[in-house]
């Protein structure tokens, strides 16, 4: 009997599950149909947005992968691609509802569903997609315009993302644009050893960064004379920074929306069991971002993609029972600030910068990512 499975979202943790249930369970299951639902029709390897970023430093091409053609090596009757946004989930009707990019409405009906629609910055700037992707890139050439023009810029939130846009932006201008990072811990990556955090504060030092610990940003406004921004601080009474850009980098949201309230947990992520069913439910899985069972990060996907392809294929195939996920038990820190500077932690040992800069900064995978969303290899584990 044909059975299909939905995938929303095609991002960092949903395409390459696309491409483990077609290569692997369809051979298996002929009549099985992976339809992957989004509203972007390219990949963006965002791992790469914090050097991106700098007018001229990484191609459109490079960064946005198209969706659509990795996928007709499958056939129409194995795999559709949804362009349009999730807007509801109905579990007793095994259905969802779509917006279609074009304007019109779509209802498809599933026997298994996943939910990897990932997460977004609070402030949506375009480090992760947005709605569409000429939204996404109309963004994203808007920011890298005011990177180029500004000679002062404020980044707010000291999270790896915020860490690695300010050593890239102090690698690649120096002391020609002031570069200052708010940080709201009195160390950067509290989970970080002694080492790390050391580390990150001396290498943005010699990359020209200035450095605000232990602050948080209280109000920022933008004129909308002079489009310079005046960001208060907790620092000092009345402390206030002027800066011709401001990027607030602190806040993920996940992309949650859609589903409804009682499959989720307080904080809007899906309420998963350890397998990554959505507890209450047989049928709907989450993976990625959106999930409430590991940390919101790229290191963690490989691992989750492995365990929620098996788990699928084996609920499609046969009737075994699901082998328990295991969750990631050490701390991974890898972060480069430019091409120069690097450090990371695997559990309780200490990356020598060398090592990180050799494996992440020097390309931060971009040699890698037409084989992940082609669906040749995960990041680092074999397709």
């Amino acid at each position: 009997m044909a059975k299909t499975v939905i995938i929303i979202g095609a991002g960092w943790a949903g395409l390459p599950l696309a491409h483990k249930l077609l290569k692997y369970t369809v051979p298996k299951m002929p009549d099985l149909k992976v339809v992957l639902v989004s509203p972007n029709s390219h990949f963006f390897w965002n791992v790469a947005a914090t050097r991106g970023i700098i007018p001229g430093e990484i191609a459109d091409e490079d960064l946005f992968i198209p969706i659509a053609p990795v996928f007709e090596k499958y056939g129409e009757t194995n795999f559709e691609f949804v362009l349009g946004a999730a807007t509801g989930i109905s579990p007793s009707l095994n259905s969802i509802n779509v917006g279609m990019t074009d304007g019109t409405q779509r209802t498809l009906a599933y026997d298994q569903l996943v939910i990897a629609s990932g997460s977004r910055i609070k402030s949506n700037l375009p480090f992760k997609l947005l709605q569409s992707h000429n939204e996404t890139i109309s963004a994203w050439h808007d920011l890298q315009t005011k990177v180029g023009n500004a000679s002062s810029i404020v980044i707010a939130g000291a999270g790896p993302t915020g860490i690695e846009v300010a050593g890239e932006l102090g690698a690649k201008y120096g002391r020609k644009k002031k570069i200052t990072l708010i940080a709201s811990q009195p160390e950067f990556l509290p989970d970080a050893s002694p080492s790390v955090q050391s580390t990150i504060m001396k290498d943005l030092k010699k990359l020209g960064v200035n450095t605000m610990m232990g602050t948080k940003v209280k109000d920022a406004t933008q004129s909308q004379i002079t489009s310079k921004w005046t960001i208060e601080t907790s620092g000092a009474p009345n402390s206030t920074i002027e800066a011709d850009l401001y990027l607030p980098l602190h806040g993920v949201v996940v992309n949650t929306s859609f589903v409804p309230e009682d499959l989720l947990d307080k904080s809007g992520n899906l309420n998963l069991q350890g397998d990554f069913r959505v507890a209450g439910t047989s049928n709907i899985w989450g993976i990625g971002d959106v999930g409430n069972l590991e940390p919101k990060q790229v290191t963690v996907t490989d691992a989750q993609i492995i365990h929620l392809a098996n788990a699928l294929d084996t609920v499609l195939t046969t009737s075994n029972s699901i082998t328990p996920y295991k969750k990631m038990d050490k701390t991974m820190i890898f972060v480069s600030m430019g091409r120069s500077h690097a450090t990371g932690q695997i559990g309780n040992w200490t990356l020598w910068g060398f090592m990180v800069n050799y494996v992440k900064g020097r390309k931060l995978f971009m040699d890698t990512a037409k084989g992940y969303v082609g669906g040749e290899h995960l990041r680092h584990a074999k397709m």
